[in-house]
């Protein structure tokens, strides 16, 4: 079964499935209002601040938030020494910047000034003059070729990254490639010198088109779409490269939703869950911090058929192709942690390691598997620059805030009784109004009596309660009564 590529188009939204063998690998989605402050653009900004202690300064790009960049991020000649944040951008000065992690949460998105135009073989870096290429092709003889090649098509003063897709692909393929780069980068540069900050300057193609640009391999069986529209344009685009075969591009005309037929919102549904069941019987338990997402193997319902050490292991092989698939999945970026089942074999420690690593060789983002600590976690880093899937279509609970627990009704029924005792000292009214959550009512009503008649008395007091159910939990209101 080859790979595929399921491209949903909906109201103001666009989502995109990434299927490997039949297995849902990854998952994105593309909203209306999203599009202006995606990873990857290019904007005229303006400093507005300079931070010498972080070194670093904002930058208005035209977003609700300012722009982050940090010195190391800011593009100056290789014969130089790095330089202070101060010494390279005062408050005022126009910069060309590029979205290289987007915004989350209060934060604004994070840019740099080393700018780089993607295209479907090559990198185009327009102010750097460095030639490199992709880490994936693994053959020497073809790295050589095709940094050969890079260095002897490129201009003074502009850097090219060699991408895995052109493993094998002829020069004049390669030129071309540069050809539309190059012209990209001269209708940025014009509209640098016509516009004023802040303004856009550069929005890489939509999703799909991204997507099918970096995935289109050898083993992609064909691109479904439920959209005759996004279907002739994916068809026009493919056409453009003399190697894409746009007859891969097929629209569905199924009776039930694509996603659906293809099993994509089971899937997408199940990975938003904390627990992931394995198919052995295992579980993993995904808890994400503000520092680190924290992964933890068990062996559940799965005792094995011989010795306890083989159970472990084989739980944990499969504990790390789901682990690497679901980051995909996920798209977790930044520090993870997996606690594998104890393993005290230092084999099968490197079995499960390499399982693991073998596995994330597939995923586009960089990853870096450190290996295992002295307490037996596995450390891993993955690249983050866009947002996570959970944070995409889901919100913190209203309720706790995103923690994930709420106070017990008991600890506020006696928090209230407290309070309320403070206040009758303070304030000596002869009764006094209480507005709670039902839940907090019925729980004081089950400690002092249906008439709240011991707290009346302990109190000297009366006392008149009223329910709420749109009050949260923990909320209260204590009203004197004259």
């Amino acid at each position: 079964m080859g790979n595929k590529i399921l491209i949903n188009i909906g109201w103001k939204e666009k989502r995109v499935a990434v299927l490997e063998q039949g297995k849902l690998v990854e998952f994105r989605i593309e909203r209306l209002q999203e599009k202006d402050a995606a990873f990857g653009n290019i904007y005229k900004g303006k400093i507005s601040n300079v931070l010498p202690g972080m070194d670093a300064a904002f930058v208005n790009i035209g977003m609700e938030k300012n722009a982050f960049i940090h010195a190391c991020d800011i593009s100056y000649s290789h014969n130089q020494e790095p330089q202070k944040i101060q010494k390279l951008v005062h408050p005022g000065q126009e910069i060309l910047v590029q979205i290289k992690k987007e915004g989350v949460g209060h934060k604004g998105a994070r840019v740099t000034s080393n700018l780089t135009i993607p295209g479907r073989y090559l990198v185009l870096m327009p102010q750097n003059e460095d030639v490199g290429v992709s880490r994936r092709i693994e053959d020497e003889t073809e790295r050589d070729r095709l940094r050969t090649i890079a260095e002897e098509i490129r201009l003074d003063n502009i850097g090219l990254i060699v991408r895995t897709a052109a493993e094998g692909v002829e020069k004049a393929e390669l030129e071309q490639d540069l050809e539309n780069l190059l012209e990209e980068w001269q209708e940025i540069s014009k509209k640098a010198k016509e516009l004023k900050p802040p303004a856009l300057l550069y929005s890489d193609r939509d999703l799909s088109y991204r997507l099918v640009r970096t995935l289109l391999v050898d083993d992609l069986e064909e691109i479904v779409v439920d959209s005759i529209e996004e279907a002739q344009k994916l068809r026009e685009a493919l056409n453009s490269y003399k190697t894409l075969e746009s007859e891969k591009v097929r629209l569905y005309k199924g009776k039930e939703p694509l996603f659906l037929a293809y099993g994509v919102d089971n899937e997408i549904e199940k990975s938003l869950r904390r627990k992931i069941w394995l198919d052995c019987g295992g579980f993993l338990i995904f808890d994400q911090t503000e520092a680190l997402m924290s992964i933890d193997v068990n062996t559940g319902k799965y005792t094995g058929h011989d010795s306890l050490q083989n159970t472990i292991l084989r739980t944990n092989l499969e504990a790390a192709e789901e682990i690497a698939r679901q980051l995909r999945l996920r798209n977790i970026g930044g520090i993870i942690i997996v606690d594998f089942i104890d393993m005290e074999n230092s084999a099968d420690k490197e079995m499960v390691r390499q399982r693991l690593e073998e596995c994330l060789k597939k995923d586009r983002v960089r990853t870096n598997v450190l290996g295992f600590t002295s307490l037996g976690l596995l450390e891993l880093t993955r690249q983050k620059s866009s947002h996570d899937l959970s944070s995409t279509v889901q919100k913190k609970c209203p309720m706790c805030g995103g923690v994930g627990r709420i106070w017990h009704e008991e600890t506020v029924a006696l928090k209230l009784a407290g309070e309320l005792k403070t206040v009758a000292k303070s304030n000596p009214a002869v009764s006094y109004l209480l507005k709670a959550h039902p839940l907090v009512v019925e729980k004081l009503k089950e400690m002092a009596g249906d008439e709240l008649e011991e707290l009346q008395m302990d109190l000297k007091v009366d006392l008149t309660v009223e329910m709420h159910n749109e009050y949260k939990l923990w909320e209260y209101i204590i009203t004197p009564i004259r």
